[in-house]
């Protein structure tokens, strides 16, 4: 997830390799990456998805399909199709984008 959302590297327990910002400590990993590991440590949690951008909806995908997973989400993130979402406010399964 790091790589692959932040381009950055972990080059061990404590840092971070980034194109941008250099050697970082992980507590400098950006919020999208950040709410990524609550959602797949935390599954119990409802974690605020907005702060993630459309590069992380493969991921919230992979981390749902390990465990059961609600997030809040302000805004029509871009998932792969098809995919299976449910909800919470309706209680309806969504499948496509255009189920939004």
């Amino acid at each position: 997830m790091v790589l692959d959302v932040d381009s950055s590297v972990v080059e061990s327990a404590h840092a971070i390799n980034s194109p941008v910002l250099g050697i970082i400590a992980l507590e400098r990993l950006s919020g999208s990456v950040k709410a990524l590991i609550i959602m797949y440590k935390e599954p119990d949690l409802i974690v605020n998805a907005s702060a993630c951008g459309n590069n992380c909806a493969k991921w919230i995908l992979e981390i749902g399909k390990r465990q059961d997973l609600t997030v809040r989400l302000g805004y029509e993130m871009e998932f792969e199709e098809p995919f299976d979402i449910c909800i919470k406010n309706s209680g309806r399964v969504i499948h496509e984008y255009i189920d939004f």
